[in-house]
């Protein structure tokens, strides 16, 4: 059919390479005491035992004790990711509290072909409706 593409919907857009390959990685399960979950969780189920008791025990046995600073980074990542960033609110003001002034200055110029416009500067323009190429 003429004036219709081939393929209206357009590709699909172009997903992010290293986002795809982490939310597939992520999503393969794995067997963590006798039950399946995705490697997603288990980070996840890690990341809030570090929050909750300042010790992570992986699913092989080892423990590793969090030190206070990367705890707080930990409790600092896990509620960016829940709440997301805190909101700001910011007041601008021009000087002595007053409202900021705005000054808007248009400039001109006229070049051959746009608003009548000869493209010599200082040259006379021919009035609204004349043609002055016409005599």
């Amino acid at each position: 059919m003429k004036g219709q593409s081939g393929n209206p919907r357009g590709r699909p857009p172009k997903g992010r390479a290293l986002t795809e390959i982490l939310r597939k990685a992520g999503s393969k399960t794995l067997e963590v005491h006798g039950r399946r979950i995705s490697r997603k969780r288990l980070v996840a189920d890690l990341l809030w035992q570090a929050a909750a008791i300042g010790k992570v025990i992986f699913p092989d046995g080892r423990a590793l004790e969090v030190s206070f600073a990367d705890w707080f980074d930990v409790v600092k990542f896990i509620y960016s990711h829940i709440d997301g960033p805190p909101k700001v609110s910011m007041e601008l003001t021009g000087e002595d509290g007053k409202p900021i002034s705005v000054s808007v200055i248009e400039i001109v110029k006229d070049y051959g072909g746009i608003a009548g416009g000869s493209g010599r500067e200082g040259e006379a323009k021919p009035a609204s409706g004349s043609n002055p190429d016409v005599g």
